[in-house]
């Protein structure tokens, strides 16, 4: 029996999506939903989750179960294949990381798309596939309500719309993103694609809808009649990120710190070098983008954590007659708009196809709710879109008031961002698409839509928003906490903004670790941030031994007596330093006993401690183990075991589940038949940069560039990883020649 199974008193909580509540770290569960979904946590076994996904419908002609183009393809027409093949140059380094350097934006943007694809195109494929509502005919029927939810959203007639909408810039961009995916396809005749054969430039900008999708938090879900309807995926979006500025830094320069918590093989690395200015490095993810969501240009930099703003409503519509589709709105008889979508499903007898008919108000699509209430759904911008042209033009901002005014749309509809750069500035906004709503309405709640005071009145502005700059304390910080508690001194007020505009006031574990760190230091050097990106420092551990220790003393000289072996684990966990590192005998201990509840015993502590060294001497032998023994960190190869006997790709790693509070978030899984907890979530991407007048910055990701087990790149940055280590990250055109291992053009043979 695997320790998984053990009751969730007695041991690990494996982390699953599952579900939502609030959790014992002070995060809600709307709040992890919106980031990403949801893992299952400490002493609670229901949290939803969220992640990249996407929907197709007529505008690609099917056939089988393929996804074809049209014979109006935009891309066909618009980009020459061969002419941006031939003007692009892919560096790749020593960790495998593209370089693309090319003569126009749109030309870098194809370049790295076809660099992806050759690291990771069947991951693309099916955060695609998933986004354009066509997962069941790849996955069967277990993604039908899936699809129809996503068809029920029309993203692929958002997308649409958008892309034809769209500046000539960003049109270029989709366009090179589409060849890109189509030439990669070209020219490895080897890779087959599971459904889609050709890419349309408006698939962009479906991917980029994944920031909508993941925006409908619980409660909406459970309104509606969907409850847990994103709770299919797996893994969500915390993270930290911290900006310190010139009064804090030890060279004077203003730094940075990005470190999404995400599922550890979803990041993917690159840096793109245009001679029209698009100059980027950074991470994306779920495989999903174009451009970096958090990273840097050299000049300034970003990073992103989810936060909890109220985005999206529920509207009770009145029907006057619902067959026909008349409903009232004030002194209006309005009608509803309704469409017919054919959803095909993977069966053993092959594909089977079915036929639905939706329909939407003035609201958003309609949905059935309890006691034959007819419910509507509008969720913030997503007919609107605009991600990708806010994250272009964060990438071309070089100065502060230039990032203010890329992200004043404010068409990322929910994430902290936080901002540092050479101009000498830090920022921190409490970021989205926030609706302002009448102060009259209970907004928690589904609302009458046919009261015109239910209508959004626009959205709040960016200088509306709750944000700090230049703090005197020198540094800002979020790690999914409310603003309130941003950094040291001057901070928003809660009551000067509305109370729909926050989930909750969480101050969560790592922010508090975070504050304390940086406030701890009168000064932090890049080496000093580079250190603390890795801390394993449990907050809580130094309380719960006090308690241990205050315990220990009144117990019967006879107990004491009795059981020896307690006194060492005692002493042992007395000498810790309080870090889960991977080598320390006192982190396996005390990291057990923290997932064991206590009792109402006169000696709960004792007696956790105690279940503690049983737990580790059944399952590994002896309680005097290295934590690293059982805290593992192995890429899953693509049968998805993680449980397979130890192997170079098996190491043991540092690190915490994150609502124990150590900056080094590790969130594991247990499998059945294995005794040991590998990794799956957290610190998935590690980066430090110092805006010097020559950039420097360092970067780690929990694997490596590679979804592929044969390549060199599958899991090379592992080794730094579990050693708290990071690689450099070049940016200058000299030093990526001249650290280059490849240079390469597409569609070259090599």
């Amino acid at each position: 029996m695997s320790i998984a199974k053990q009751s969730q008193q007695d041991y690990f909580v494996s982390l699953h999506p599952n579900g939502r509540h609030r959790l014992a770290s002070g995060l809600t569960s709307t709040q992890l939903t919106k980031q990403r979904g949801l893992y299952m946590l400490y002493r609670t076994f229901r949290l939803p989750v969220i992640l990249p996904f996407l929907v197709v419908s007529g505008s690609c002609a099917l056939h089988g179960s393929e996804i074809r183009p049209n014979s109006q393809s935009v891309s066909d027409i618009i980009v020459d294949e061969p002419t941006l093949a031939e003007n692009v140059t892919i560096v790749r380094d020593g960790f495998g990381v593209p370089h693309v350097f090319g003569p126009t934006d749109a030309s870098v943007v194809f370049g790295a798309t076809y660099a992806r694809a050759e690291d990771e195109f069947h991951y693309m494929e099916q955060a695609y596939i998933k986004l354009l509502g066509r997962a069941a005919s790849v996955s069967g029927s277990d993604w039908l309500q899936w699809d129809i939810f996503l068809r029920k959203l029309e993203i692929e007639r958002h997308s649409r719309r958008e892309y034809l909408k769209a500046p000539p810039e960003i049109k270029a961009l989709c366009d090179a993103f589409a060849e890109g995916m189509n030439y990669f396809l070209k020219t490895r005749p080897d890779i087959k694609p599971k459904l889609i054969t050709h890419f349309e430039p408006w698939h962009a900008l479906v991917g980029y809808r994944l920031f909508h999708v993941s925006g409908i938090d619980g409660e909406t879900q459970k309104q509606i009649g969907e409850p847990n309807i994103l709770a299919a995926f797996s893994g969500y979006l915390a993270s930290t990120m911290w900006a310190i500025g010139p009064s804090k830094s030890a060279s004077g320069h203003p730094m940075l710190f990005i470190n999404p918590h995400i599922p550890l093989d979803a990041p993917y690395e690159m840096s793109l070098h245009s001679d029209e200015g698009l100059n980027v490095s950074g991470q994306l993810a779920y495989g999903i983008g174009i451009l970096p969501i958090s990273g840097h240009n050299g000049e300034m930099g970003w990073s992103i954590t989810a936060n909890d703003p109220d985005i999206n409503d529920v509207y009770e519509e009145k029907f006057v007659d619902k067959a026909s589709g008349s409903y009232q709105y004030g002194s209006q008889i309005l009608m509803t708009s309704k469409w017919s979508e054919t959803i095909t499903v993977a069966t053993p007898d092959g594909n089977k196809h079915q036929d639905y008919v939706f329909e939407k108000s003035r609201h958003g699509p309609l949905f059935d709710g309890p006691e034959g209430k007819h419910l509507a759904l509008r969720v913030a911008k997503l007919s609107e879109g605009g991600v990708l042209e806010q994250f272009f033009n964060m990438s071309k901002a070089r100065t502060l008031p230039e990032f203010k005014r890329a992200i004043a749309p404010m068409n990322i509809t929910y994430n902290n961002l936080i901002y540092a750069g050479r101009d000498g500035h830090i920022f921190y906004v409490y970021g989205g698409a926030i609706p302002i709503r009448s102060a009259q309405l209970d907004w928690s709640k589904p609302v009458d839509g046919s009261n015109p005071e239910t209508d959004w009145r626009g959205f709040f502005s960016l200088a509306d928003l709750p944000q700090v700059e230049d703090p005197d304390s020198g540094y800002l910080q979020n790690s999914n906490s409310s603003p309130f508690f941003t950094t040291d001194g001057t901070n928003p007020t809660k009551t000067d903004y509305p109370a729909y505009m926050f989930g909750s006031d969480r101050d969560t574990a790592i922010a508090k670790r975070s504050r304390q760190m940086i406030a701890g230091e009168e000064k932090v050097s890049l080496e000093q941030l580079s250190r603390f990106a890795f801390d394993t420092y449990l907050p809580t551990a130094a309380a719960d031994i006090g308690k241990l220790k205050a315990e220990w003393t009144k117990f019967s000289p006879d107990g004491k007596k009795a059981e020896p072996e307690l006194k060492e684990a005692l002493n042992t966990l007395n000498d810790w330093d309080k870090r889960a590192d991977a080598d320390s005998i006192g982190a396996a201990l005390y990291v057990t006993m923290f997932h064991i509840r206590g009792d109402d015993s006169t000696y709960p502590m004792i007696g956790r401690l105690r279940k503690a060294t049983a737990l580790l001497e059944k399952y590994h032998g002896d309680w005097r183990i290295p934590y690293g023994h059982f805290n593992r960190l192995k890429r899953s190869e693509h049968s998805g075991r993680t449980n397979e006997p130890l192997s170079h790709n098996d190491l043991p790693s540092p690190g915490t589940p994150f609502y124990m509070g150590a900056i080094m978030t590790f969130n594991t899984q247990t499998e059945n038949g294995s005794s040991k907890s590998y990794g799956n979530h957290g610190h998935s991407y590690v980066s430090v940069v110092e805006f010097a007048p020559k950039v420097k910055a360092r970067s780690v990701m929990a694997y490596g560039q590679s979804r592929y087990p044969g390549s060199a790149h599958y899991f090379d940055q592992a080794r730094l990883y579990v050693k708290q280590k990071l690689k450099p990250v070049w940016f200058d055109e000299k030093d990526i020649k001249r650290t280059a291992v490849k240079s390469y053009r597409p569609g070259e043979k090599r």
